[in-house]
């Protein structure tokens, strides 16, 4: 068998071994009358209540409605080949999901990331060529449309706000790029919210984490809640560890996606920003061991103008505190083009605010 090739982003963790101890304590005896624990003769042929997980692994219905929503995306370069002529080539298999009537797709930046063309399948076969109507490179997001919508059905946008550590999530993508037309399902619980990663130039934050099972293809694929409807958006699984994946919280994609969609273009102030951390922070003698390290500013830039430099510390926006780069990127890709944002920074041991111009790129 023959398994295509596959894109999705490894993050190396450190995992910390636990040692478990088995519970092999016997139980008590207890007389029974043959009854289920708290039936009465009067109930005994009452029809048994369903295991309380039953409706987390029967996920069934739920696949058959939203599959035709879901899709493959599979990326075309051109390169040469032994006599300088240029040969197309297949070079990368995730997912994407249908958002609207109008064909748009959305998928991860590094799906189509380079590509020269890009092809998309559904559950009925057909191969779609679809048209990258722009993308976040720093939210790993992207935006695709294909003409064709037939046998195609958008899914429906959820909260992830809305969801609780616990609660039940099912993955669907072209994991491993086994088939682009069946798409794999796998069911786990929402493990944790709020996460931040750097994955592939992108960072992220309030990224949820699954334990559902994703792998090499599933990136740009849906997370479903119980209900069907997207709350995030497949991105990474930690290389080394086992059922720790990755998604964008749809409530941070959702004005990402409306930006690229309204061909706005994505919102920049023109820094290029890193964590802070304690060990920096004692390293280089930094004022606070918090926020965003900008690195450099584009020349010329909103940044630039405004006064930021290089060096700066960017640790409020508009008065909300700022711990990392990739709450900096996120807060600034939701702000619109043409409005102004109050940037405090720390330089040296002085701090001070900054008005800065959000533009579009």
């Amino acid at each position: 068998m023959r398994v295509a090739s596959s894109r999705i982003l490894f993050l190396t963790l450190a995992v910390v071994s636990l040692g478990l101890q088995a519970c092999t304590a016997s139980p008590p005896v207890v007389e029974t009358t043959g009854l289920p624990v708290g039936t009465t003769e009067a109930d005994s042929t009452a029809t048994p209540a369903p295991p309380p997980l039953a409706s987390l692994y029967d996920v069934s219905a739920l696949v058959k409605d939203v599959r035709p929503g879901v899709v493959t995306v599979s990326t075309i370069e051109l390169r040469f080949d032994m006599f300088f002529r240029y040969v197309e080539e297949e070079t990368g298999t995730g997912s994407g999901f249908v958002i609207d009537d109008a064909g748009h797709i959305v998928t991860n930046f590094h799906v189509i990331q380079g590509a020269e063309s890009v092809l998309v399948f559904g559950e009925d076969g057909a191969q779609r060529d679809a048209r990258v109507i722009g993308g976040s490179q720093f939210q790993d997001l992207a935006v695709l449309q294909v003409l064709d919508t037939e046998g195609l059905r958008p899914l429906e946008l959820g909260s992830s706000a809305g969801m609780e550590v616990g609660n039940p999530v099912v993955a669907i993508g072209n994991a491993l790029g086994l088939d682009a037309t069946s798409p794999s399902v796998s069911v786990g619980i929402l493990s944790a919210k709020g996460r931040s990663l750097d994955v592939d130039g992108a960072t992220l934050s309030n990224a949820l984490q699954t334990d559902a099972a994703i792998n090499p293809g599933n990136s740009g694929g849906p997370l479903l809640n119980e209900a069907g409807q997207v709350i995030g958006i497949n991105v990474a699984v930690a290389q080394g560890a086992e059922n720790i994946g990755f998604a964008i919280a749809v409530d941070e994609a959702r004005p990402i996606i409306e930006s690229i969609l309204s061909s706005v273009g994505e919102s920049f102030i023109g820094v290029n920003l890193r964590d802070n951390t304690a060990d920096i922070a004692n390293r280089f003698g930094l004022a606070t061991e918090s926020g965003a390290i900008v690195l450099d500013v584009l020349p010329g830039g909103p940044a630039d103008r405004a006064g930021i430099e290089g060096g700066d510390i960017i640790v409020a926006i508009d008065g909300e505190p700022m711990t990392t780069a990739g709450g900096v990127n996120a807060t600034i890709a939701q702000l619109t083009p043409g409005s102004t944002v109050e940037v405090r920074v720390v330089r040296g041991r002085q701090t001070g605010s900054l008005t800065v111009d959000v533009e579009a790129r």
